[in-house]
């Protein structure tokens, strides 16, 4: 792919994701290319799973679908990157630590070399390869490969969770506008965190204000069943929802 291609695309994909809706002509327009040449690329950007291609418009896709790991490791990357801070005092030296797939654990085991001795269990293909690079220790878990968000997934993961006992695990959310509890858009990591939060002395929930107005398809554990939520969401009457959550830490965004 030629490079103008790839920057025209990345920036058709910040657009569309930030307005949700825009007319195939409006896109030739801000671009000036021709009509064929955008929708050869919103064809492209659809078969990637970032936006949806529909008659004359492109839009976000559904909420219950989820974005490939590369478009959201982009997504909100400041307040991951507070968040993760943040999150860093709530592991101990010493300890045996959970991280799961998601954007935000990726910036938190970026940090993990301040830490002594932890042992990190993980499903997620990035992450081991990120904390391959330091003096820790680390747990891959079998299992399935879910190639779009690196998670590995079904019975041989849950298996080797449930042989280990957790001191903090870490788990990102896909949203929970109107739920009852946290949610992901896959059933089979529904079901690893599940068994995560079973075998876990502190769970917490890291998540960026997004994830507020959002929600997804499976509730992999209720609000109260968390110790600790992460969050740059500064907003009480949001925040309201998620209070039975032992402890909200908000932390600012730059």
């Amino acid at each position: 792919m030629a490079k103008k291609t790839k920057i025209r695309r990345d920036e058709i994909s910040k657009l569309v994701l930030s307005e949700g809706e825009v007319k195939v002509k409006e896109l030739a327009d801000t671009f000036q290319v021709s009509l064929e040449t955008i929708r050869k690329d919103l064809e492209y950007l659809d078969r990637r799973g970032i936006i949806h291609k529909g008659h004359g418009v492109a839009s976000v896709i559904n909420e219950y679908y989820q974005l490939p790991l590369d478009v959201k490791l982009q997504e909100n990357l400041d307040a991951k990157r507070q968040i993760a801070r943040a999150a860093l005092d709530l592991i101990e030296d010493n300890t045996i630590v959970y991280l799961d797939p998601g954007s935000t654990c990726i910036q938190i085991a970026k940090l993990l070399a301040v830490k002594q001795n932890l042992t990190i269990l993980t499903n997620s293909i990035t992450i081991a390869n990120i904390a391959a690079e330091g003096n820790h220790d680390v747990i891959v878990c079998g299992g399935m490969l879910q190639k779009r968000g690196k998670a590995l997934v079904g019975i041989y993961a849950s298996d080797v969770i449930d042989t280990i006992k957790i001191d903090a695990a870490f788990m990102g959310s896909d949203g929970f506008k109107g739920c009852d509890g946290f949610t992901t858009f896959s059933l089979e990591e529904a079901e690893v965190r599940k068994h995560v939060c079973h075998n876990s002395r502190k769970n917490i929930i890291v998540c960026d204000a997004s994830k507020f107005d959002k929600t997804s398809t499976y509730i992999y554990g209720k609000f109260a069943d968390y110790d600790y939520l992460v969050t740059d969401e500064s907003d009480p009457q949001k925040l309201q929802q998620v209070a039975s959550v032992k402890k909200i830490i908000t932390v600012r965004s730059e």
